[in-house]
């Protein structure tokens, strides 16, 4: 028996190897968004590398993108991951503001680290797939960083989003996220 989301995996990959060409068409991004509960983690990973799988079978390059790992790597080479775990325990407002410029946002017309190591992946693949993204809490969202991708990217973008849609909003760990408004959402 088929559930709820499978039907859905199933639509986004009818998408992606029947109707490519259609993808970001209507709304002039390519961006996909695939929300899903957030207490499906460690299940979700698995139906993304089947996914993934699949995509390659059928003669598609994809590029996956665990943003929790490069997350943490970026945290690594700029030798802050001991500092940010502890700051995180007591100043977490402090620390969201400290991190967002220059992982997520970017200033003036510099990107943010997350986007930046989307964008080093741009010419790789047929698309591009976005894992992991529970990383972003309490920090940012998916919309800031597909905000930051914007006219720069050209090939879809599949980001698999813990999160809950609730009419046009979606929920992201329980917290209203809204949603960047001009991606599909599947």
């Amino acid at each position: 028996m088929s559930s709820k989301l499978d039907d859905r995996i199933d639509e986004l990959e009818d998408l992606i190897t029947n109707r490519f060409h259609e993808i970001g068409k209507r709304s002039g991004v390519p961006f996909i968004i695939f929300p899903y509960p957030p207490s499906s983690g460690l299940r979700m990973e698995k139906k993304i590398d089947s996914f993934v799988d699949r995509l390659e079978f059928e003669d598609k390059d994809v590029v996956t993108i665990n943003m929790r790992e490069v997350f943490f790597s970026i945290l690594k080479e700029r030798g802050l991951i001991d500092s940010v775990i502890e700051m995180e325990k007591e100043r977490k407002e402090e620390l969201s503001d400290a991190l967002r410029p220059v992982f997520f946002e970017g200033v003036g017309d510099d990107l943010g680290d997350l986007p930046k190591s989307v964008l080093e992946k741009k010419d790789e693949g047929d698309l591009i797939v976005l894992h992991q993204l529970g990383i972003l809490y309490p920090f940012s969202s998916l919309s800031s960083i597909l905000t930051e991708l914007e006219n720069k990217v050209e090939k879809p973008v599949v980001a698999f989003y813990p999160a809950e849609k609730d009419g046009q909003e979606l929920e992201f760990l329980g917290e209203t996220d809204g949603s960047y408004y001009r991606a599909k959402v599947i």
